[in-house]
């Protein structure tokens, strides 16, 4: 069971990974590190995930010592950002969520 479990995270570590790119792409977040220090995270330990978890991995670095994205990182993309917790935490559907069902 722990290979599955350690599938299922990394899964949600690249998936949370595309959705920080893409918002940077689109100019909706200047940079990990400014979204890091907005949310109060330690920028060197999403830099070094980012390095095992990121759209480009880099084959060359050791994989990262911290396997999970915290709690607070994801809860703050999907209130902050409108990223679907259900495309984040299980790969089903879009990325964002649809604004027209969205409670005000």
């Amino acid at each position: 069971m722990a290979k599955q479990e350690s599938h299922i995270a990394d899964s949600i570590n690249r998936r949370f990974f595309v959705a920080v790119d893409y918002l940077v792409t689109m100019g909706r977040v200047h940079s990990l590190e400014v979204l890091c220090e907005k949310l109060g995270l330690h920028s060197p330990r999403y830099r070094e995930m980012r390095l095992t978890y990121g759209i480009t991995p880099n084959p060359k670095s050791k994989p990262s010592r911290y396997k999970n994205i915290e709690m607070d990182a994801i809860y703050f993309l999907c209130i902050e950002y409108s990223i679907s917790a259900e495309w984040l935490m299980l790969g089903r559907g879009k990325m964002f969520k649809d604004e027209t069902k969205r409670k005000i």
